[in-house]
């Protein structure tokens, strides 16, 4: 029975001592500019990510298109960090609380809904290379505005650089969002 013990023991702290590190993706809100105040509601949809990054390890691409998971992984799941880092950066950017998750339940529904797809958004020989697609719609109209986007930002190949030039990198297309409202 103390044998058992021990090695009950033993195993819960081998197993405590390969914990890997955990990184969050969001935005630095220092680079995201201030735009005039806007009024209405915002609802933002749930980022959609590539298949990769629903993972919880963080991926990396080799030439060739082999995909590397590296030891390191994210905090939250990706999708739920960059939609909550995609509100937050709004209601900053116009100082407007009225930015939601959507569909948001209130009596009556106005304002615009932002829909954010990311197609790829990784590292790759020193570079993060983000492209998405997104759409803007005002609430009850049949017409929506659809965009492409695509930016490239030079990153080192440590995880904390990635994490770092991500976050960069998501930025410019908050940016970009945010111009178009």
């Amino acid at each position: 029975m103390r044998q058992i013990t021990l090695m009950t023991l033993l195993l819960m702290l081998v197993g405590c001592g390969g914990a890997s590190k955990q990184y969050l993706l969001s935005v630095d809100d220092t680079h995201i500019s201030q735009r005039a105040k806007k009024h209405m509601q915002i609802g933002v949809d749930k980022v959609t990510v590539p298949g990769y990054m629903e993972e919880s390890q963080i991926a990396t691409e080799k030439v060739g298109g082999e995909i590397n998971y590296r030891n390191e992984i994210w905090a939250v799941p990706t999708s739920k960090a960059l939609t909550s880092t995609l509100i937050r950066a709004l209601q900053r950017k116009f100082s407007n609380p009225n930015v939601y998750l959507f569909p948001w339940d209130v009596e009556k529904e106005n304002g615009i809904r932002v829909k954010v797809t990311l197609n790829r958004f990784i590292y790759r020989n020193g570079r993060i290379i983000l492209e998405a697609t997104y759409f803007i719609k005002r609430i009850g109209s049949k017409h929506k505005r659809s965009y492409m986007f695509t930016t490239e930002v030079t990153s080192g190949s440590s995880t904390p650089a990635v994490v770092q030039a991500m976050g960069v990198a998501f930025g410019k297309l908050v940016e970009e969002i945010g111009r178009r409202l």
